[in-house]
Parts: C-alpha cells; sequence; structure tokens
C-alpha cells in the first residue's frame, strides 16, 4: 500500500463512517469480539463506488458483515462476490456443487435430496466443524469468504450455528512467552487431512492432488494493511504439524492454540435467518460449523469465495522486514 498503516487505518475508519451515516444504510455491531450488521443494502444490484469502498473498509474493521432478507440466486450472488475480487476455483469435483466457483455447503443434493448421514458429501460438512480458514491449503489462501443461506435449522433446534474466532484478539491475548515460543513456526496445511479424521471418505482424486498439494504457512501471521499487527493462523481441519517439533510436541502445541481460540471472548456465534448473506475475512478470523442433527434437518447454504492476493507474511518475511521487529529479537 502507498500509504503508511496509519493514515490506511484513518481511511478506512472514514469510509466506515461514510457507510454508517449513508442514507437508509445502518451499521449494528453484533458482539464484542467482531462483526456487524449492515442493514439498507440490496445486494441483487452493484454497488457504487463508494458503497464498495465503505464495504471494504467495514470487512477491514469488523471482519464480518451479516445482511439479512437478501433475495440472490447463484448468478447474483457470484456477481455480488466479484466486485470484492476474482473468486477462486474449488478442487472438488464432487461435492454438492455446481459452478467451479460455487459450492453448496449442504446436506441436500444439488436435485433436492436430502442426503443420507453416511453420504460422503455429507460426512465432508463434519471436517468443518472444526476451526478453519478456508482454503488455508493453498500457497496462497482466500480473502474472504461469502455464504448466503437458503434453508436453515428451524426456531427452537439445537446447533446449526456458524461460530467465528479473532484471530488479532486471540494473539494478543497469549502470554510473552508463548508470542515468543510460536514467532517463528509453521504449520503444515494439507486438504488430504479431513481423510485422517475420517477415514471413511473417499480417496483425495488425482485432480485435488495436483491442484492443491501440501503448503506451509508462518503460525504468526503479520498484516501490513493492519498496521504489521500481527494474529495467529492456523486450523484444525487441515492439519496439526508444526514444522520443526516432534509429532508429539507439535500436535500438542496445536491442540493448546485451538483450546485458546475457542475463549468466548474471541467469539461471535451467528444464529442463521433464511435468506442471510454473510461474508468474512478469512486473513483474521478462523470458523466452525456447530453440529446439528443432520438426519433430521435439512441445512442448505451457498458459497462464494474471494482469492487472496499474495502469499501469507511471517515475522521473518523479507517483505515486511525493517517494519515489524521479532519478538525474539527484542
Amino acid at each position: 500500500m502507498s500509504a503508511t498503516p496509519a493514515v490506511a487505518l484513518d481511511e478506512a475508519a472514514e469510509a466506515t463512517h461514510r457507510l454508517e451515516t449513508a442514507e437508509h444504510v445502518t451499521v449494528t455491531p453484533l458482539g464484542n469480539a467482531l462483526g456487524a450488521e449492515i442493514g439498507g443494502l440490496d445486494l441483487a444490484r452493484p454497488f457504487t463506488p463508494a458503497e464498495l469502498e465503505a464495504v471494504r473498509a467495514a470487512i477491514q474493521d469488523h471482519h464480518l458483515l451479516c445482511f439479512r432478507d437478501q433475495h440472490l440466486g447463484s448468478d447474483e450472488q457470484v456477481a455480488f462476490s466479484t466486485q470484492l475480487g476474482p473468486l477462486e476455483v474449488f478442487p472438488e469435483q464432487d461435492k454438492t456443487k455446481g459452478e467451479s466457483t460455487v459450492y453448496n455447503v449442504a446436506n441436500v443434493s444439488p436435485e433436492g435430496e436430502h442426503l443420507p448421514v453416511d453420504d460422503h458429501r455429507v460426512i465432508y460438512q463434519k471436517v468443518n466443524a472444526r476451526w478453519h480458514t478456508d482454503s488455508s491449503y493453498r500457497y496462497i489462501p482466500s480473502f474472504v469468504s461469502i455464504m448466503y443461506a437458503i434453508r436453515v435449522l428451524p426456531d427452537g433446534a439445537s446447533g446449526g450455528e456458524t461460530e467465528y474466532s479473532n484471530m488479532l484478539a486471540a494473539y494478543d491475548a497469549l502470554p510473552d512467552e508463548m508470542k515468543a515460543r510460536i514467532e517463528p513456526l509453521h504449520m503444515v496445511h494439507y486438504y488430504e487431512f479431513g481423510r485422517r479424521l475420517f477415514p471413511e471418505l473417499p480417496p483425495v482424486s488425482h485432480h485435488e492432488k495436483v491442484h492443491v498439494p501440501p503448503t506451509c504457512h508462518p503460525l504468526v501471521r503479520i498484516h501490513p494493511d493492519r498496521g504489521c499487527r500481527r494474529s495467529l493462523f492456523f486450523t484444525t481441519n487441515a492439519g496439526n504439524e508444526v514444522s520443526g517439533m516432534t509429532m508429539e510436541d507439535g500436535v500438542a502445541l496445536h491442540r493448546k492454540l485451538a483450546s485458546h481460540v475457542s475463549r468466548p471472548e474471541f467469539c461471535y456465534k451467528h444464529r442463521w435467518r433464511p435468506n442471510d448473506l454473510v461474508l468474512w475475512d478469512n486473513r483474521v478470523l478462523m470458523h466452525r460449523a456447530k453440529g446439528y442433527d443432520m438426519a433430521r434437518y435439512p441445512r442448505v447454504f451457498r458459497r462464494t469465495t474471494v482469492a487472496g492476493s499474495e502469499p501469507i507474511l511471517g515475522p521473518y518475511s523479507q517483505a515486511v522486514e525493517g517494519k515489524v521487529r521479532p519478538l525474539t529479537a527484542a
């Protein structure tokens, strides 16, 4: 970015203020940790340049945005999503989806059949019940995920929410000794890890292996567009191995971090309503689906994902050299 971090943050706050003060537009925080509900915008029509700038700033400020009562078909959702950037092509060839950039997060087939709980497309949904950030298994992970609620659980039914955790806040709350310990570490991310969790899933196809080989990312992520703040960056559905540690020690550290990010002060749990559209910033949030009675309740969402633009930067990356001092050098 050409602006200094402080100026960039001021510009983001100003753009968010313009969104909040625009006629018929409201911004209501969803919780202390993250999230805002945006009212007064019809996502089926294109944003004006000012609206797009303000929505981008709101993503930066709140990390998650919820738009209620939207009415979007697949084409309208794609058109809305591409305003934020090019879309990822999903590697899966058979996961209840149609177009390569649209993913049906569902226990219902594209033909409308409520799938049995032992169908591998349903079992795969259980992988997403673990903390993760979408597309962490890519060399360049995603920017924003966008999910639209088509069929949700009825009022009174247990589960079915999506829970989010703020990785900026989770990192800030770590003890100094833990921050120093994880500063130089990386985690191995690989798409195939879900088969370890659920061996009954079919093997990863050649197509999937070619398109998403294993990759390694820093456990501590640096955000140049946020004044070089640090956040945690890991997942529990695409690996648990930490580079440079024994398997036993790496898994123990991974388990401790997963417990840490689950603390309520970092989290927001979204109870879905029909026609909700929720988008979230995968650079700073993790999320997980809450379990529900899959045999009893159909649940259908449509997801698009805006691609990231650059690899993850860690504290020792040359791209941030001179902008951030590693803790271990203090």
